[in-house]
């Protein structure tokens, strides 16, 4: 091999070389996440060498706002695209109207967010659902399809969200609506005052119309006689002698009226056989009964014509029994 020839293998090696080494780095920094986000993020009219990137990496979610939801407020379904790089990497096909039972779609919108996560550039496409309830129970937004291109590579993928339950619980009061609880309570309370009100006001007519009957009433003959008698002999008189005179003059006008028995001109002892009589055919008097009228009107006698003062214990055993008979006939009428 002649010294020219030499060379020129040489120089062909080391070209080799040099291409090997530049294929490798190149491979390296190509499948590279950093070096790749590095490169997207190039402003335009970079090298043609620094052209060919990785590919994005976009992840998708998809949430409710709430797992409960009224059945007269609306529920929020959200499915959020994330990816690092610019907004204008990626070109999303339009979403299709999710699958829903028990719910209906009410609006939709979207939005996009750009900034720094971990001092990287992030992109975020939000698309949030209102969705209206249908009834109670559990209600479901099935998976969603999101396809897009990838702008840098051309490739196309699709993503797929999870299925998202979403539970109808029992409606909430409006801001100017009372809860329906305090709408019971407050009618029942109502209820019962009225029904309390109703009982009052038919005791008082009762209490009412029964004093006008007691008033209107003719009084007992026994009760009329039983206040004379109270109010007109006093067994602590200093006067024994008028006190049983007026006492015998209003058992003999009370025998008179009840058993018609003459109050005067005739003595004890036909007073007591009339009383005897009356009370054996009428059942008004019992023997034990007539034997006390029968003391009471001799008692009465013996002060009234004997001329002796009296004695205070006799006189209050005299009221005492007649009161007694009194007493007893009225629990008889």
């Amino acid at each position: 091999m002649s010294n020219v020839t030499k060379p020129r293998c040489q120089q062909a090696g080391t070209l080799f070389t040099r291409t090997t080494l530049a294929f490798v780095l190149s491979s390296f920094l190509l499948t590279n996440p950093i070096w790749a986000a590095f490169l997207r993020q190039m402003p335009a009219g970079a090298p043609d060498s620094l052209a060919a990137v990785a590919p994005l990496q976009v992840s998708v979610s998809a949430s409710a706002a709430s797992e409960e939801t009224p059945l007269n407020r609306f529920a929020t379904f959200t499915v959020q695209l994330k990816w690092q790089g610019r907004l204008s990497d990626v070109e999303f096909d339009p979403l299709e109207a999710p699958q829903l039972a028990n719910f209906k779609v009410a609006g939709s919108s979207s939005s996009n967010w750009v900034g720094l996560e971990n001092g990287r550039q992030t992109s975020i496409k939000t698309f949030s659902y209102s969705l209206r309830p249908e009834g109670l129970g559990m209600g479901y937004v099935e998976g969603v399809r999101v396809n897009y291109i990838d702008k840098a590579t051309g490739e196309k993928h699709a993503l797929y969200t999870s299925r998202v339950g979403i539970k109808v619980i029992d409606a909430a009061p409006e801001p100017d609506e009372a809860p329906l609880g305090l709408i019971l309570t407050v009618g029942l309370l109502v209820c019962a005052a009225l029904v309390a009100l109703v009982f009052q006001m038919e005791a008082r007519a009762k209490k009412k119309e029964a004093a006008r009957l007691a008033a209107t009433a003719p009084k007992p003959l026994e009760d009329e006689f039983v206040d004379e008698l109270k109010s007109t002999v006093d067994i602590n008189s200093t006067d024994l002698k008028e006190a049983f005179v007026t006492l015998s003059k209003l058992l003999r006008r009370y025998l008179n009226r009840r058993y018609q028995i003459p109050a005067q001109g005739i003595s004890t002892q036909e007073v007591v056989a009339a009383l005897r009589q009356a009370a054996a055919a009428e059942g008004r008097a019992s023997e034990e009964q007539v034997t006390q009228i029968e003391e009471v009107l001799q008692t009465c006698d013996l002060y009234k014509f004997s001329g002796e003062a009296g004695e205070p214990a006799r006189l209050a055993r005299a009221f005492a029994l007649t009161e007694n008979f009194l007493q007893q006939n009225r629990l008889r009428q």
